[in-house]
């Protein structure tokens, strides 16, 4: 994968994956930050994010991921970085990942959860920060996973 982001010459295979991979990403990535940027700042009365939100966002992409909007700006760069085989944007890329999980951890998190509280904390057990699939809910971290009511067991009816 590294070869596809290092200049020069590519191997015609590679070069014929890293175009679609990169679109996929780049247009993932402006869905996902579109998305975002729609739910928490045009939908509520914080335009400018100078005021804290009315309620807690968790539909659309907040129903994958705590931070879309900086996942989709670094799947954005990502996908560009395929495109246009250019290690300086893998860079870039970085230091906005290493920005938007500093600052979401030492800033909006603790503000989120001053905000709304228990919520917060459900939201957050729920939903994974970054990566879908990985939130630290019922079932990780050696918490058992309680079935769901549907799957258990009923009592068999008695015959009187």
């Amino acid at each position: 994968m590294l070869g596809l982001w290092l200049p020069g010459p590519r191997p015609p295979l590679a070069r014929w994956l890293s175009l679609p991979a990169g679109v996929v990403l780049v247009l993932l990535g402006a869905w996902m930050t579109a998305d975002a940027v729609d739910r928490v700042y045009l939908r509520q009365p914080t335009p400018l994010g100078d005021r804290p939100p009315r309620y807690l966002v968790r539909s659309g992409w907040y129903a994958v991921v705590r931070n879309p909007m900086a996942a989709g700006m670094t799947l954005v760069l990502a996908g560009e970085t395929l495109l246009w085989s250019a290690p300086g944007i893998a860079l870039w890329a970085a230091f906005v990942l290493a920005v938007s999980w500093t600052t979401g951890r030492r800033v909006e998190e603790p503000g989120l959860a001053a905000t709304f509280g228990a919520e917060y904390d459900a939201y957050r057990r729920a939903v994974p920060a970054w990566i879908p699939g990985t939130a630290a809910g019922p079932g990780r971290r050696g918490v058992r996973k309680q079935p769901r009511a549907s799957l258990r067991r009923r009592p068999e009816p008695t015959e009187e």
